[in-house]
């Protein structure tokens, strides 16, 4: 009889994110990171083993202007309610203070971004990651994990002074230059 083997233990590496009907998290397994996709009816669970994993596309986006400028357009409807119901100076500051809180509070989170998981067989977006400052933080936590699974596959890679390979046959073409690194925010 096989000895049952132990469940994996995940480490959420964001928060649930509510998108437009979906729940995203990503977790971090010891070999793969797990995203968790959820619509309320249904779950999907897609496993990336950290070798597998060719590259981890960041793409800018426009969500940090959107938010703003939802924030200022709500904002102004309001405060012309207020001044059509005969709303005085308070009410106006009252309004004016909350768009101000929510439009400082968009622009803390930081610039908007869209994360792509790519590996040999799939591509698939992550909208757990949705802002700029978290993207890079958890991304600076997962390359040396990403790197470290994948060492065994640059060092079988290594060919030898005659261009042949360890295994004898011949050398694979050497790894490109590593990225350049990241625009500011």
């Amino acid at each position: 009889m096989a000895a049952p083997t132990a469940a994996p233990v995940y480490r959420p590496l964001t928060p649930m994110k509510r998108g437009l009907g979906s729940l995203s998290q990503l977790c971090l397994a010891p070999d793969h990171l797990l995203h968790i996709n959820s619509t309320g009816y249904s779950e999907s669970y897609r496993r990336f083993f950290l070798r597998d994993i060719q590259a981890m596309l960041i793409v800018h986006n426009a969500r940090r202007v959107l938010y703003a400028s939802a924030i200022v357009i709500v904002g102004l409807f309001a405060a012309m309610i207020v001044h059509s119901a005969g709303g005085r100076a308070l009410g106006l500051g009252i309004v004016g203070a909350l768009v101000l809180a929510l439009l400082a509070w968009n622009h803390l989170r930081g610039a908007g971004c869209r994360v792509v998981i790519i590996t040999a067989v799939q591509q698939e977006n992550i909208g757990a990651l949705c802002r700029l400052p978290r993207t890079r933080r958890i991304l600076a936590e997962l390359r040396p994990l990403i790197e470290a699974a994948q060492a065994d596959l640059a060092a079988g890679n290594a060919a030898a002074p005659d261009g042949t390979a360890a295994d004898g046959g011949p050398a694979a073409p050497p790894l490109p230059p590593p990225l350049p690194p990241p625009l500011p925010s």
